[in-house]
């Protein structure tokens, strides 16, 4: 009967997207029908049954083509039962797409050795390879192995023999790699010989995640075939081409800050319906983007356009950056700039056969992939599909270099021209047909030759619908995508054409490019010089010039700017004083800061000064004083403060914009000063002091990071006024500082880097700098220590003028006295990694330094650690883990070949391999020195934060120009912290090694929290920044901000190598306090955690979200005085005739003195060698202690 149908059948069922309960009724039918069912596609299948061939992995497909398994629809199984016996298989036979072709066009026999594990942490056991169990293919129980996975390192060996598969499963990342080290051996006994490179024809036979690593070790070639080159200069020579006739400047000279500024106009003009406000915000487009197009009459049309045009103009500079700015790039320069892998597939590639197949003329097809693509791709959604994505050729640069992008505005308010959108909804468009795809196509201009994308796209789920819905913005529930099914005779429906949509770009992976013409097409010559290698000579010019980097390689950019800018003597503005008076009150600080300078140019003259800040630091107010004016600065939105500054400029009226573009860098222009005049500007900042192993520390910076500084000056504010750079204070400039120390407990080891003078009580004190100092590029320091320093503290201030508390945390724990031993326990070191960044921007003395710095870690760590050294930047990346080096000797000659080669920095290569194989017990920690520009931000972050429970990433930044915020943001997502190594304080280097490898040897508090005790069940809930907080480690201060009301105490959660602990602060009578400089301080913080935090999605989700959180940010930022990516200070003055300014009057006005009845005390120098420092150091020797009581 029935019952033995599929009797003796050994069948594996792959049915992905068949919903749960079909699936179990498969296989019920096959079970009760007499068949076994597999997991293994193995010698002894009969057949595969699933619902769609793209649903097997590619593993699977392979398996299936060597074994010449049958695979069957589903429907096979009920059509055998119907007719009560099987049916032949030949018939139902799904044949497996061309994308693995037959064995006709295997030259060779390929077997492959696979090592398998999965990550998890177990009980300890010595592993040894004899014990472990190697596989065949098509053994019987072999265990199941996810068909998903990554590739964490491979070979390639070559024999003439036939060879069967191997598996060897293990279960930790130790135990792999020396499986993996063993397995070689084996084979180069067995007379293999290793090879670097896989055949072309061998390679579209690996698995998607090998093909990954073999992409991007391409990527970094050194040479480039014609045929790419020639298709390389043409998308390039389109985009550029597009934008050079629509520019009225050369591209190179449009900060992407600007950029960003014009997308934000675009998006509120798109919002607002007043016509003025609207005509108003285009105006300031059409100043900051000079552009010789004619403006649609539809406001909708033009927003999409100019929106596109912003795209188009952050695709080429970004790209640019990767060819280091330089003017004309080489065709391989552009080729590794777009970090794509193109090759040429020939026409007798069953490849060619598969995509040649549409009905016009071919001229080449081109396989295309992105590295990202390949590692995000959604594989498992299942239902890949082959489809097309038709734009113009003047997007291809962007599409190559980041991928398609989802629509940035709302779709029903989008131009009538973009076709492909609308339809449904704000997603990416995709068609089954070629018929559709030409409608969306234009011949490029250089050539005439149209350019058509073909994706596998990852539908998963697709809804099908008949209906258009314009407001879709992500796949309905349950779903993936959707499909707008193509109308027909018996089908009503309103859609031409069948149209595909995801709403994620994690479900694309671009294949082809294919370069056709249609009938009619009238084709051009195009023939550009191609260079497709690298001129060594021009490599060796810019290791000489990066190495003098600093105030040289400022000027620059501004010799290429137009006259009227800084004349190459490099002619500023001079800066006669600097005067500074200061607060600190626990670790927060108050600073304001007078500047005077003087046009002694015989013209009015816009000038910019560049305005140097740490990080932490946040302006919040503005004056100044001009011949007996004066004019004080107020926080409105960017565009608002513009308008009123462009206003006064034309007007005659002198104006000051101020802007902060970059964490550490503020921009002030102070618009138009009269010939002779004398301009006090005064600046007032707050930021959060150092603690460095148990010091507070207050430093004033001397120095701006060089090319940030000369983005700021490109930016075009006006341009009625010659313009002039000031970059720095002339060191000869007189200065002095003032400052008032307040401290919860006693105050001890004051010390300073400039001569002064003192007053102080037990935990108060007062200190002035002696005359005849300045302030050169190493800045200022002042550093004491407090007598409780570990005890955790809560601050509450009082707002004068309204009911609203702003609270602070202080904590700085101890925890080697909580009696946690770091040995053998969970928090136990179980290897460092020294990450090394060799790319372009780290050539010359910060690579050096990187060495010398990485020298004096390896001299510092505990011996008994293991340890690699990898160095990276675009490619290839050295690795250490062949061998363990025990001794420096080894060490630094491995450190000698570690030269700064490379083009940009790929920090998450290493990172994802190192992610691949966990430690098994333990913690990993990385070490990172770098510059921290590094490529592909987004995914780096999240490959840091998603391994963080077993490997805690610590960073070391180098060279001026370092981005701080991503070493800084690297650090916080992995657990660790980040150092700066100045090479102005090299006296310190020491100190601060030491200290990043105590942390990395001590142990640290994951999984922070912080719970605030409110006592109305009414309050609002607190608003607390950083929301998310990260680990902290013996002796390291953390801060946490709160606007809550009425609160008075707090605790602290966090994991402590496995522990939870626990910890209550509350405020004491002294801690309670009056003013705006917590809020202030608060209200930074909140506004910096909504910048970072946003950093960690996509560029289009990170965009929606600042429009959403926008008028939030904005209404702090105005209210606190602070700064914000969206506000500037603007202050407009009336000109008036020249009065007077009585310059040290206003100054003293700003007295921070606090102790006016006591003395002052003048410090005399000690010896500097008992310090052990290089440099003098200013020690207290006498104190002048008057107890007053009142």
């Amino acid at each position: 009967g029935t019952m033995t149908v599929f009797e003796n059948c050994t069948v594996v069922l792959d049915v992905k997207n068949v919903p749960f309960k079909e699936k179990n009724k498969l296989r019920l039918a096959l079970l009760q029908n007499g068949a076994n069912i597999s997991y293994v596609i193995s010698k002894e299948c009969s057949f595969v049954v699933t619902s769609s061939v793209n649903d097997l992995s590619s593993n699977r497909q392979r398996s299936i083509q060597k074994l010449q398994v049958p695979v069957v629809g589903t429907q096979y199984v009920w059509s055998c039962l119907d007719q009560g016996h099987l049916m032949p298989l030949t018939e139902h036979n799904l044949a497996p797409q061309l994308l693995y072709p037959g064995s006709e066009f295997l030259p060779r026999s390929i077997s492959t050795t696979l090592v398998l594990f999965r990550c998890a942490c177990l009980p300890d056991c010595i592993f040894s390879f004899t014990q472990c169990r190697v596989y065949k293919e098509g053994d019987h129980g072999l265990p199941e192995f996810p068909s998903y996975f990554q590739v964490a390192k491979y070979s390639v060996f070559e024999r003439t023999a036939v060879v069967q598969d191997k598996l060897v499963f293990c279960v930790t990342s130790e135990d792999a790699v020396e499986a993996y080290l063993q397995l070689m051996k084996e084979m180069e006994t067995e007379g293999f010989t290793k090879t670097h490179t896989l055949p072309p024809e061998v390679e579209r036979l690996a698995s998607y995640s090998l093909q990954q690593l073999l992409l991007e070790e391409k990527l970094n070639c050194s040479t480039l075939s014609q045929e790419v080159g020639v298709f390389v200069e043409l998308v390039w020579t389109e985009a550029l081409g597009s934008l050079n006739n629509i520019l009225t400047v050369p591209v190179s000279r449009i900060s992407l800050n600007d950029v960003s500024r014009v997308e934000g106009l675009l998006l509120q003009a798109q919002k607002t319906e007043k016509e003025d406000e609207v005509k108003a915000l285009l105006e300031e487009v059409n100043t900051l983007l000079p552009l010789r197009m004619i403006d649609p009459p539809s406001k909708h049309k033009l927003v999409s356009q100019k929106l596109d045009l912003c795209q188009l103009i952050r695709d080429i500079v970004n790209v640019s950056e990767a060819t280091l700015g330089s003017p004309s790039p080489s065709s391989l320069g552009k080729y590794r700039a777009l970090r794509c892998s193109i090759e040429v597939v020939p026409p007798q590639n069953p490849e060619f056969h598969v995509v040649s197949q549409l009905p016009v003329q071919i001229q080449q097809i081109l396989r295309v992939s992105r590295g990202v693509e390949l590692q995000l791709f959604r594989e498992d959604l299942g239902n890949i599909k082959p489809l097309l994505h038709s734009t113009s050729s003047s997007s291809f640069v962007g599409i190559l270099s980041r991928g398609l992008l989802l629509p940035r505005v709302g779709v029903e308010q989008h131009g009538i021209e973009r076709t492909d959108i609308g339809n449904l909804g704000g997603g990416i468009y995709f068609s089954d047909s070629l018929k559709t795809s030409v409608k969306y196509s234009k011949p490029s201009v250089t050539d005439g030759s149209r350019l058509l994308l073909v994706c596998e796209v990852a539908l998963g789920r697709c809804k099908d619908l008949l209906k258009k819905d314009t407001t879709l913005t992500c796949a309905p529930d349950g779903y993936h995508s959707v499909h707008g099914v193509q109308r027909s005779p018996n089908r009503l429906s309103e859609f031409e054409d069948d149209e595909f949509v995801v709403y994620n770009t994690e479900q694309i992976r671009m294949k082809y490019v294919v370069q056709y013409s249609l009938e009619g097409d009238e084709l051009k010559e195009f023939q550009p010089q191609i260079k497709t290698f690298v001129e060594l000579s021009h490599l060796t010019d810019t290791t000489a010039d990066v190495c003098d980097e600093g105030l040289e390689s400022t000027k620059n950019p501004l010799e290429e700017m137009n006259a009227g800018l800084l004349d190459s003597s490099g002619q500023k503005l001079p800066l006669q004083a600097v005067n500074v008076k200061c607060k600190l009150m626990d670790l927060l600080c108050q600073v304001i800061i007078f500047q005077t300078y003087t046009n002694q140019s015989a013209v009015p003259i816009e000038a910019k000064y560049v305005f140097p800040l740490e990080e932490t630091a946040a302006v919040c107010g503005f004056e100044a004083f001009i011949n007996g004016k004066h004019v004080i600065g107020k926080v409105k939105e960017k565009e608002q403060a513009r308008k009123e500054y462009k206003q006064a400029i034309e007007k005659g009226r002198g104006a000051y914009l101020m802007d902060q573009d970059a964490p550490d860098v503020f921009t002030i222009s102070v618009g138009n000063l009269p010939p002779g005049a004398t301009v006090l500007i005064k600046v007032t900042f707050i930021t959060e002091l150092l603690v460095r192993s148990g010091s507070i520390i207050f430093s004033l910076s001397g120095s701006v990071a060089p090319w940030q500084q000369s983005a700021a000056l490109n930016q075009t504010t006006q341009a009625t006024v010659e313009k002039i750079g000031v970059t720095e204070l002339q060191s000869e400039g007189e200065f002095s500082l003032s400052m008032s120390i307040e401290m919860p407990y006693e105050i001890i080891d004051l010390s300073s880097s400039h001569r002064i003078k003192t007053k102080r009580t037990d935990c108060k004190a007062v200190i002035s700098t002696l005359p005849g100092q300045t302030l050169g590029s190493e800045g200022l320091q002042v550093s004491f220590s407090l007598s409780n320093i570990h005890m955790p503290r809560m601050w509450v201030e009082n707002h004068p003028d309204k009911d609203s508390q702003a609270c602070m945390l202080v904590f700085y724990p101890d925890f080697k006295s909580s009696g946690v031993s770091s040995s053998g326990g969970p928090s136990s070191v179980s290897d460092v990694v020294i990450l090394l960044d060799s790319s372009k921007s780290m050539r010359g003395d910060s690579m050096l330094n990187a060495r010398r710095i990485a020298l004096q870690v390896l001299k510092s760590l505990d011996r008994s650690l293991k340890i690699n050294i990898i160095s990276f930047s675009t490619g290839m990346f050295k690795d250490g883990s062949e061998s363990q080096f025990l001794f420096v000797s080894l060490h630094f000659s491995s450190l000698q070949s570690c030269s700064g080669s490379g083009g940009s920095t790929d920090l998450w290569r290493p990172l994802r391999i190192l992610s691949l194989l966990p430690p098994c017990r333990g913690v990993r920690n990385i070490l990172l020195l770098s510059d921290g520009h590094v490529q592909n931000q987004p995914l780096t972050l999240q490959l840091v934060r998603e391994n963080s429970c077993h490997t805690r990433l610590f960073t070391c930044g180098l060279s001026l120009t370092a981005n701080r915020h991503m070493l800084r943001a690297l650090a916080q997502a992995g657990g660790g912290t980040y150092e700066f190594f100045d090479t102005k304080m090299k006296h310190t280097w020491t100190e601060k090694v030491r200290a990043q490898v105590q942390r990395m040897e001590s142990p640290g508090c994951r999984s922070v929290a912080v719970k605030w005790q409110q006592f109305s069940p009414t309050a609002p809930p607190p608003v607390q920044a950083p929301s998310q907080l990260h680990a902290l480690f013996s002796d390291c201060h953390s801060l946490v901000y709160g606007f809550v009301p009425h609160c008075t105490q707090a605790t602290l959660f966090g994991d402590l190598s496995g522990q939870e602990i626990k910890t209550m602060v509350s405020t004491t009578e002294l801690q309670k306090t009056k003013g705006t400089l917590l809020h202030k301080l608060t209200a930074r913080a909140i506004i910096r955690d909504y910048e970072d935090g946003i950093l960690s999605n996509s560029e289009a989700e990170h965009e929606g979200k600042k429009a959403e959180l926008k008028s939030y940010i904005i209404e702090l930022s105005k209210e606190f005085s602070i700064l914000s990516q969206f506000t500037s200070f603007v202050a407009i003055e009336e000109r008036l005739d020249s009065g007077f300014t009585d310059i040290p009057k206003i100054i003293s006005e700003e007295d921070v003195d606090i102790l006016p009845y006591m003395d002052w005390t003048e410090e005399r120098l000690m010896a500097a060698d008992i310090i052990g420092a290089e440099e003098d150091v200013w020690v207290t020797t006498k104190w002048s202690i008057t107890t007053v009581v009142i």
